[in-house]
């Protein structure tokens, strides 16, 4: 069902989808049986529409039905939805590709390893440059285009440097 929403149609029910580290953003999903797209449902992991790729999470909600549900959901999970998505901004959702399957799943133990080693490799090369900050947790993107970093730090911090390090070393898209 299409309806709109502020200027925007949506795509109903939109999904919401929960990443590493609590990260959500809403999703839509056109099954479409000669295509081999099957309806997804609360609870499975997906493959979706990232950054430039592809990502994977998991289905939280799958039946947020109109505009006043998207508003309420918007401001319960204010603190984890990406900052375009606050509650007086247009939400723009992205498209849910399919179901994950069983070897992607298998993946994400190699993923979570990977990313565990660049907590460490991030960690040390801010002990060597003297930054005042400290990582804590990494994230890559399902097809590894881009790699996140999550810091803590008292004040704001020139990290442009260790961004260019880390993506010589890794030759992907360095987030902080």
């Amino acid at each position: 069902m299409h309806a709109g929403g502020g200027g925007l149609t949506y795509t109903w029910p939109l999904y919401i989808v929960e990443f590493k580290a609590g990260r959500k953003d809403f999703f839509f999903h056109t099954p479409d049986a000669h295509a081999g797209i099957l309806p997804v449902k609360r609870g499975d992991l997906v493959i979706v529409e990232a950054d430039r790729g592809k990502d994977l999470g998991k289905i939280i909600h799958d039946n947020v039905l109109n505009v006043q549900q998207l508003q309420m959901f918007q401001a319960q999970f204010a603190e984890s939805l990406p900052d375009s998505h606050n509650p007086s901004k247009e939400v723009h959702p992205k498209r849910i590709y399919r179901a994950a399957v069983p070897a992607e799943v298998t993946m994400l133990v190699s993923k979570s390893q990977d990313e565990a080693k660049a907590v460490a490799v991030c960690q040390t090369k801010i002990r060597q440059k003297k930054l005042p900050m400290e990582v804590v947790d990494a994230e890559y993107q399902w097809d590894r285009r881009k790699l996140t970093f999550y810091f803590v730090a008292d004040r704001r911090i020139d990290f442009r440097e260790l961004v260019r390090e880390l993506f010589k070393l890794y030759k992907t898209r360095i987030w902080m």
